[in-house]
């Protein structure tokens, strides 16, 4: 089924780069597949109630809403909230999707959540660790939290500066943000994107140009998606030592525990 997009970007709370980043990735290899990894480390916990915090147009929230997740997504955009609402109409998941414009910050509910997911959010936020006490707050004991982000500061380009980053993490400084919190126990983290660092530099630290875009059209795929998808599913089956991302899972606990 096809997802409506407006034609421009609105205006709003984010530019028009940041726009076209959002409305490319239902059918972007690399963030459906780093999507897949979420979805993995969710495999013990059918039916969770999830907190999508940062949302944006909603692709996460339809795939967890798919593999029977109660979701309610959150964004400070409101365009982008209009479009997962319309996005999850289209695809009949509205009784289990719910959206909501609202920051981290300023969102409160009423119960807490099975997991929350915030997936490329914190580099976004100045205080990172003032954000992740917030989402700490919304989530039960014994819950699960998973956080992506993007990797390696070397890499901080045109990209990052487009989308509003104040920063790229590295393993160890993502797993000192999270250590820092007593109640989490730190299950895994991983780099993923391997296969693509060749690209990130190229593009965004080289010649200061966007990404190569996913087609937003319903054409046929390109040779280019076909190939980058192959070479996802092996980089989201086999952890490497290095990526263009970070992706980690946390259970919080009341105590801290060694990893």
């Amino acid at each position: 089924m096809k997802f409506i997009f407006f034609p421009t970007s609105p205006v709003g709370t984010y530019n028009e780069y940041q726009y076209k980043d959002f409305l490319q990735r239902e059918s972007d290899p690399y963030a459906q597949a780093k999507y897949r990894v979420v979805l993995e480390y969710l495999r013990d916990r059918p039916g969770a109630t999830i907190l999508n915090a940062g949302c944006g147009s909603g692709e996460l929230s339809f795939l967890l809403a798919a593999a029977g997740h109660s979701v309610v997504g959150i964004d400070p955009g409101a365009e982008y909230i209009a479009l997962a609402a319309a996005g999850a109409a289209e695809r009949g998941c509205l009784g289990r999707c719910s959206f909501r414009v609202s920051s981290i910050a300023e969102f409160a509910a009423g119960n807490k959540f099975d997991c929350v997911v915030a997936t490329d959010v914190l580099e976004h936020i100045e205080n990172d660790a003032a954000a992740l006490d917030q989402l700490l707050n919304l989530l039960r004991p014994g819950g699960s939290l998973i956080i992506t982000v993007p990797a390696l500061p070397a890499l901080f380009g045109y990209h990052d500066e487009l989308l509003g980053h104040f920063r790229r993490y590295t393993r160890s400084s993502l797993r000192a943000l999270l250590d820092a919190r007593p109640v989490l126990e730190v299950k895994k983290i991983r780099y993923f994107g391997f296969t693509l660092l060749p690209v990130c530099w190229l593009f965004s630290r080289y010649l200061r140009r966007p990404y190569p875009a996913a087609s937003l059209s319903g054409r046929s795929v390109s040779v280019r998606q076909i190939i980058l998808r192959l070479l996802l599913a092996f980089d989201r089956t086999v952890p490497m030592p290095l990526g263009t991302s970070l992706i980690s899972l946390a259970v919080k606990t009341g105590e801290k525990t060694a990893d």
